[in-house]
């Protein structure tokens, strides 16, 4: 399976890196590709520069991955061309994961319209313009409503990775990846 991990700049490194480490301790069974809008040098907030592929959405399979980061926010705002390619890329995808605030980028596309998604450390006052008609659960890890799963914290973001590995391929691979990385998976959920 395809684990497609969406890079913009100031993205939290460990949003997207962790998660790709996880999901890269079971080759096997998934492939991780690291795509941005732009194509090419994208860097996180903390100044690692990753190399990606074009986002073509149509090419997009399985898994979409949103980290979280300071200029998520800003995506929404400067950027609605950018919002449209990563719209039609979560719809592409079988199963979408946004670590933190990430889930603020597909907030503005109306695919979690009535939805719930776990709530997030930020701006109340920005939450409330900008997640209109969405449930945000607060004080959970993570959640999955339908294909989209949200977790509060790059951390959450751990334990919602194993989760899905728990639902794409089976419990006892996502125990052992848990196991080898010596992380103690927290497999908290709400449907």
């Amino acid at each position: 399976m395809n684990v497609n991990i969406v890079l913009y700049d100031e993205f939290e490194t460990l949003d997207a890196l962790g998660i790709a480490n996880i999901f890269g301790m079971a080759p096997e069974h998934f492939y991780i590709n690291y795509l941005s809008v732009n194509g090419g040098l994208v860097s996180s907030k903390q100044g690692v520069k990753v190399w990606t592929e074009l986002l073509i959405p149509e090419e997009v399979e399985d898994i979409l991955v949103l980290p979280g980061g300071r200029t998520a926010t800003k995506l929404l705002c400067l950027e609605p061309k950018k919002l449209e390619i990563i719209k039609a890329a979560a719809q592409e995808a079988d199963i979408c994961m946004m670590i933190a605030n990430a889930s603020s980028i597909l907030a503005q596309t109306g695919l979690l319209y009535h939805r719930q998604i776990a709530d997030y450390p930020g701006d109340q006052n920005w939450k409330r313009m900008f997640t209109a008609e969405i449930r945000r659960a607060e004080g959970v890890n993570w959640i999955s409503d339908g294909k989209f799963y949200s977790c509060s914290s790059t951390m959450a973001g751990f334990d919602m990775a194993l989760g899905v590995i728990s639902d794409m391929v089976d419990i006892e691979l996502a125990v052992r990846i848990a196991e080898m990385l010596g992380y103690e998976w927290n497999q908290e959920i709400i449907f």
